[in-house]
């Protein structure tokens, strides 16, 4: 038989006991049935019994679990447009697999139940039962705040230990100096080949590549200045500001990247000419042949066409990151350096050395060297004082 509470939890005196009753249905029949949570010696302690209920018992409202996911997603305003998208996909599948729940009818085993269902299914990976969770605590978690329920469900239950659904299989880690040499040769008439460039040399992010304007290079420098991006959205695109402080940065350029940078600028102007009154003026450096911005996977695309036409391993632009960082980590000399590295890709100095610590330069056996001849070895002749 099942029963819900339609009432809070009342003390009433019983001869000489107290007792403490909630009123509710028989959810079969519809009829009222209370319910008595116990007979107690004294008011005190059938009140402390009372303050108990509260904290255990499910909740009275009539919110199901779809309906306060979806409301936590819609008061979401402080995230960009793609994190919302990210969100009301998120959302969507939660409704699909729990949102006919009654919130306060919700328990661990459901969640737990569902995200084994997920993962059993072969169709999504660990990363998107991951966000599902990370969407659903979050909801729950205001649901307490705002006094919904008691507690949440979700705060404890796991991830599931397997997926049927096999990881992405990994790019090329990174391309070497001479494959990196490959395809700067590759690219070089390409009118994209700055951009390109960027990204293999600087590590520049593929959104910040396609946000570059005019307006962020300095010529006295020469250098330029990283404070936007562009995302790809379902439904378009999106303009973004820079992840956080470090991202917005000031990249100086070498001299071979400048003049591929100063013949960009010579492309487009020809390129403005030829399109005539169906140029876009945006001032992007980066931008179709009349001036709109670049769609990100057609920018993709393009690269793929230059890295098969070189016939080198295949890398997308975070690989092309990638390689960058990967590089410049290696031909590090020093903590100032390895900083200066993590100043160019917008990384802090803490994330650099966890991320490519595998790329730093083994000087373990120098510095064993350095041990073993002792303090007083390889200083010279000095006299003593």
């Amino acid at each position: 038989m099942g029963w819900k509470a339609t009432g809070v939890p009342l003390v009433r005196r019983q001869r000489d006991k107290w007792v403490v009753r909630v009123d509710g249905i028989d959810t079969a029949s519809g009829k009222h049935r209370p319910r008595q949570v116990g007979t107690y010696a004294s008011k005190r302690t059938a009140e402390k019994a009372v303050r108990e209920y509260r904290l255990e018992a499910p909740s009275t409202s009539q919110d199901t679990v779809g309906s306060v996911v979806r409301r936590w997603v819609e008061s979401r305003t402080d995230i960009t447009k793609k994190s919302q998208e990210q969100y009301r996909w998120a959302a969507g599948h939660i409704d699909a697999g729990l949102g006919g729940i009654a919130l306060g009818q919700l328990d661990r085993d459901d969640i737990a139940a569902w995200f084994d269902q997920l993962a059993a299914g072969g169709d999504l990976s660990r990363r998107s039962i991951q966000i599902f969770r990370n969407v659903l605590k979050a909801a729950l978690r205001e649901a307490v705040d705002e006094g919904l329920i008691s507690r949440s469900p979700a705060a404890r239950v796991p991830l599931p230990r397997t997926v049927a659904k096999p990881p992405k299989v990994k790019e090329v880690p990174a391309w070497d100096a001479d494959e990196i040499d490959r395809f700067l040769e590759a690219c070089a008439e390409h009118r994209w080949a700055i951009g390109f460039r960027l990204g293999v040399l600087y590590g520049l992010r593929r959104s910040e590549v396609l946000a570059l304007r005019w307006d962020d290079v300095d010529s006295a420098a020469p250098s330029i200045r990283i404070d936007e991006g562009l995302v790809s959205l379902r439904n378009g695109i999106e303009w973004t500001e820079a992840k956080n402080e470090r991202s917005r940065r000031t990249i100086p350029l070498d001299a071979d990247t400048w003049a591929v940078l100063q013949r960009r600028r010579a492309e487009q102007a020809t390129e403005r000419l030829l399109a005539g009154e169906r140029w876009q003026d945006n001032d992007l450096i980066i931008a179709t042949q009349v001036g709109t911005p670049v769609i990100p996977r057609n920018y993709d695309r393009f690269l793929r066409d230059v890295i098969d036409a070189a016939e080198l391993p295949r890398l997308g632009t975070h690989g092309l990151r990638h390689t960058a960082a990967t590089q410049m980590v290696s031909n590090a000399h020093d903590l100032g350096e390895l900083r200066a590295v993590a100043d160019l890709l917008g990384h802090s100095p803490e994330v650099l050395m966890k991320t490519y610590a595998h790329a730093l330069p083994n000087h373990t056996a120098a510095v064993v060297e350095r041990l073993r001849r002792g303090p007083d070895r390889g200083r010279g002749n000095q006299p003593r004082t």
